[in-house]
């Protein structure tokens, strides 16, 4: 059973939703059209999920079970986890498992859930890293961004990509202050895309790359930065435009 690729130590996926009045709410969403949905409208989106994940922080175990299974599981665990949602879709002549994280907010004395994060991995097989926004539209902003960073994924021969957009605003900058990051100091944080290359593809990167999971979250040149030396960071030309 797959553990998301948000357990590696590079910290990339930090939890986002958005504000007002002081609190997070999930009544909007950034330009992928998907963070900030809450979990009423990925459902109204994508229908009935396929089955449920469970994780219990920091990571000591996690189930995927069917939605009627839900009350049973929620017990087994030592403290209310969140609910997570996964689904098994085809798009575009591909087989997907997109899976929402969620975050929550009690609102008006209320618990508001939001998509906080999401990954899609393609079930048969990679993909080229030109086809993804065919198979994922939310790819689509990415098409343009001026900052695409290229990785190395310690103890795997395999590179990551993370386009980050050049939006960055006052929303932006105080959802990224607010979670796991310890630094309040950073500024830059916008909408990102974690791109995973299958193993053994070259360092030269291109179009003609093979994907096979992306990850949407945010993120920032600042943040990479910091690791950039632990995993051989390098800013590199936007292989889409």
């Amino acid at each position: 059973m797959k553990r998301r690729w948000g357990l590696l130590p590079f910290l990339c996926l930090l939890n986002i939703g958005l504000f007002v009045s002081g609190n997070l709410y999930a009544r909007e969403t950034l330009d992928d059209g998907v963070i900030g949905l809450s979990k009423e409208d990925v459902r109204a989106k994508y229908g009935t999920p396929s089955f449920l994940y469970c994780e219990e922080e920091p990571y000591r175990r996690y189930e995927i079970v069917p939605l009627e299974n839900e009350g049973r599981v929620r017990g087994t665990f030592l403290y209310d986890v969140i609910i997570d949602d996964l689904y098994k879709v085809k798009r575009n002549g591909s087989e997907c498992e997109i899976r929402f994280y969620y975050g929550q907010e009690v609102v008006d004395g209320k618990k508001v859930f939001f998509v906080k994060d999401y990954t899609v991995e393609f079930l048969n097989g990679p993909i080229p890293l030109g086809k993804i926004a065919d198979v994922v539209p939310e790819f689509k902003p990415a098409l343009t961004f001026n900052k695409v960073f290229q990785e190395r994924v310690l103890n795997y021969d395999r590179i990551r990509l993370i386009f980050v957009s050049d939006k960055v605003n006052d929303l932006t900058k105080k959802l990224g202050s607010l979670y796991t990051d310890p630094d309040k100091d950073i500024k830059d944080w916008a909408l990102s895309y974690d791109i995973r290359l299958i193993d053994g593809e070259p360092q030269n990167v291109s179009a003609n790359s093979m994907v096979y999971e992306v990850g949407v979250s945010v993120d920032g040149e600042y943040r990479i930065g910091k690791c950039a030396q632990a995993f051989g960071t390098k800013l590199i030309k936007n292989p889409l435009k």
